[in-house]
């Protein structure tokens, strides 16, 4: 006992020293040199579009109309939670901002970590620290001061009270995220469809619809009224942006008009959903092997769907890749797996997070994270498919 006890102590402490050169000569330097002008002075620059939200709300003024050029286009039950930062100045706003998506996101690190089989937590905490101090999107959501790293640790938390048995906390969190950010309603084919789980979207709508009512004590519904019929009826009109990651702005390249990628997106949502429904075709609610590569692939694959068929997918969003494809990876090391097969899973995991090959390639004519995600789900649906093309086990 006392020998294993020390081995486990060497290997996290081996685990903690690379991890503190890899931040100490790579991640903090490459954060802190382009923000310090806007960390120590006016914030980020789109966390100043939250601050600012915030600060109009406070002020009794409609946040959407204010803003522009650049809109805030979140969900108007997001608005409290951004007053709060409003109410400091926005130097120590932006502190705590960090501190807020980084707690978060802790949290959900440590609740997956304790939540997996004893044998598999080391290998997890090792590959999700190197993805974290390694991924370029985080670096890039850091300086832009962007929220998909608090909405990646709401939708991780959800996944881990639903594995630890509690799906009504699951379906609030879940719910709590979609009301920050409205993409993550979609994680619904997953927690639904695929385990074909009604309750939970009970649930879901229920947690919805109760925290927006409350809000109404102090968001007005008129805001609420603006922002569905002026705001969210226009959130397909980005994918004309140059560093999109999304194969909506690639098919926009070729010919395709407004109305046709909207078709295109939601047949591919819809596909995926399918896709989802006869996958989870066995799946039962009550007896559930949460370690299985089943069921973290298609938790990964929703993610990765989500940030191909969305417009607005840039780098930064794929922040959320971190945890899920920590998660995948782990169990995967641990099944006796075809080379072939985790050689294209690593290649796109380095496709996924690199920042190496965004410096020598343009996002916009090359874009690596669309093509590694593209590689990723193709990875990911053999398993559904074609277990034994992967491993000898079959893992159904």
């Amino acid at each position: 006992m006392v020998s294993g006890s020390k081995h486990s102590f060497s290997m996290y402490f081996v685990l903690g020293v690379a991890c503190f050169l890899i931040g100490w000569n790579y991640w903090i330097p490459a954060y802190l040199y382009p923000t310090a002008a806007g960390l120590y002075g006016t914030g980020h620059p789109d966390f100043n579009i939250f601050y600012l939200a915030g600060h109009l709300w406070l002020s009794h003024q409609n946040p959407y109309l204010s803003l522009q050029p650049t809109p805030f286009v979140y969900p108007p039950t997001s608005l409290p939670f951004y007053g709060l930062f409003a109410l400091f100045d926005i130097t120590f706003a932006s502190w705590l901002w960090i501190a807020a998506y980084m707690i978060v996101f802790a949290l959900a690190f440590l609740a997956l970590t304790f939540n997996l089989h004893r044998e598999g937590r080391f290998l997890f905490v090792c590959v999700a620290l190197l993805l974290f101090f390694t991924s370029y999107p985080l670096l890039l959501m850091m300086v832009l001061g962007q929220s998909d790293l608090l909405i990646s640790g709401l939708t991780i938390l959800s996944l881990v009270s639903l594995r630890a048995k509690h799906g009504f906390v699951s379906a609030l969190i879940l719910s709590i995220g979609t009301l920050m950010k409205g993409s993550a309603i979609f994680f619904l084919v997953y927690f639904v469809v695929f385990r074909r789980d009604w309750k939970y979207l009970g649930y879901f709508l229920a947690c919805t619809l109760a925290i927006v009512g409350i809000s109404l004590l102090v968001v007005p519904v008129q805001i609420y009224w603006y922002w569905v019929t002026r705001v969210a009826l226009t959130e397909y009109s980005l994918y004309e942006l140059p560093v999109s990651q999304s194969v909506i702005r690639f098919l926009w390249l070729a010919g395709l008009g407004k109305d046709a990628l909207e078709v295109v997106s939601l047949i591919g949502m819809i596909l995926f959903t399918l896709f989802a429904f006869y996958v989870g075709s066995d799946v039962s609610t009550s007896e559930v092997n949460w370690g299985t590569l089943r069921f973290d692939a298609m938790f990964l694959t929703n993610g990765l769907i989500i940030l191909l068929l969305s417009p607005r997918s840039t780098i930064y969003p794929y922040v959320w890749v971190i945890l899920p494809l920590a998660l995948f990876l782990s169990t995967l090391l641990m099944e006796d797996v075809r080379v072939p097969y985790l050689t294209l899973v690593g290649a796109a995991a380095f496709l996924l997070n690199a920042t190496l090959t965004q410096t020598f390639f343009d996002n916009a004519t090359l874009p690596l994270a669309t093509i590694g995600n593209l590689i990723l789900t193709f990875s990911l649906v053999l398993i559904c498919f074609r277990p034994s093309s992967v491993s000898k086990d079959d893992h159904r």
